[in-house]
């Protein structure tokens, strides 16, 4: 029984990384065809029903929202749309798996931006993580390759589309230290007070950004369908599922396995180069990150991570959890 429950868990925990890990891909498929604004919208409308629908069978989920919607408003803006929009926006420029890579480096701008944060959140800078964050930072000018060391020769739009992934994840930063202020919330209680306005904005933003003139292909609508319900309703079900059996420092792994499906996912469906340097950024990448946060120490030292004893108190989970768990 005990080796089916472990098995169990690990099957979740890789269904997860690739499920987010293909998101990244659905996006490069529908900003074919589509505006960014379009596909932001699409998903969170398909993502806010998804919700709705679970919640209307387990009320329980949302229980005492109306003491988080303010901050709900503010974390929208930081931790959906800018990088929601960014992120569609640079994978209109740049492969799929690049982006999920720059995207992996969110628990380094929160590790650099918890040093000057007032309130919930806020951790000093040591030398051990300066040198972290350095490590993860260089693995993102290998990611890049030459055009990181010589921007003016570059000059293209993927260098454009590589900046607006890196500034998603510093927004993503900033979003995932306001997201701590959900602790002690209902399991949805986060993800609806946060989509809902950001559902509303970005309906706002794509009836004047280049909105679609007739219907997108099937191909398209199956994406950003499959981006709402499939990347963020079902995906959260599994997340918390995760962090109530094995605890939220093992859960974290996905957001190490989810740049390496990403890297999978376009290079197997939709023809990206695996680069040596992408492999080699992305090592880089997430041993800085792995450093910053504690999880060799955590996963490999003499003391167990604690389980999670109350599944409606897992919302102030970790900032680069929940930074990954929109994309």
């Amino acid at each position: 029984m005990v080796r089916v429950g472990i098995l169990r868990e690990y099957g979740v925990l890789f269904a997860l990384a690739l499920i987010w890990g293909a998101s990244f891909m659905f996006i490069k498929v529908a900003v074919r065809e589509v505006s960014p604004a379009t596909v932001v919208a699409g998903r969170l409308a398909a993502s806010v029903i998804t919700l709705g629908i679970i919640v209307a069978f387990r009320r329980r989920l949302v229980a005492g929202w109306t003491k988080y919607w303010r901050l709900g408003v503010v974390t929208a803006v930081f931790n959906v749309v800018i990088p929601f929009l960014l992120i569609s926006w640079g994978e209109t420029r740049i492969p799929s798996g690049t982006a999920s890579i720059l995207n992996a480096t969110t628990p380094l701008f929160i590790v650099l931006l918890a040093n000057w944060w007032i309130g919930p959140g806020h951790e000093t800078l040591t030398v051990g993580r300066v040198l972290s964050v350095l490590v993860g930072f260089v693995g993102v000018g290998v990611t890049i390759g030459p055009s990181a060391f010589a921007i003016v020769q570059h000059g293209g739009a993927g260098l454009d589309g590589e900046l607006a992934v890196l500034l998603a994840a510093a927004s993503y930063g900033v979003g995932g230290l306001l997201s701590r202020g959900f602790a002690g919330s209902s399991q949805l209680v986060g993800p609806l007070c946060t989509q809902v306005p950001a559902l509303i904005i970005a309906l706002v933003v794509a009836s004047v950004w280049n909105p679609p003139t007739h219907l997108p292909s099937l191909t398209v609508i199956g994406a950003i369908a499959t981006l709402g319900v499939l990347g963020t309703g079902i995906a959260y079900l599994l997340f918390f599922w995760l962090i109530y059996h094995v605890g939220p420092t093992r859960t974290s792994l996905v957001t190490y396995l989810l740049p390496c499906t990403a890297l999978l996912w376009g290079g197997l469906l939709l023809g990206e180069p695996i680069t040596w340097n992408a492999i080699g950024g992305l090592a880089l990448v997430l041993v800085g990150t792995m450093l910053t946060n504690g999880t060799f120490k955590a996963l490999f030292g003499r003391k167990k991570p604690a389980r999670a004893a109350v599944p409606g108190h897992t919302v102030a989970i970790e900032a680069s959890e929940l930074a990954q768990m929109s994309d």
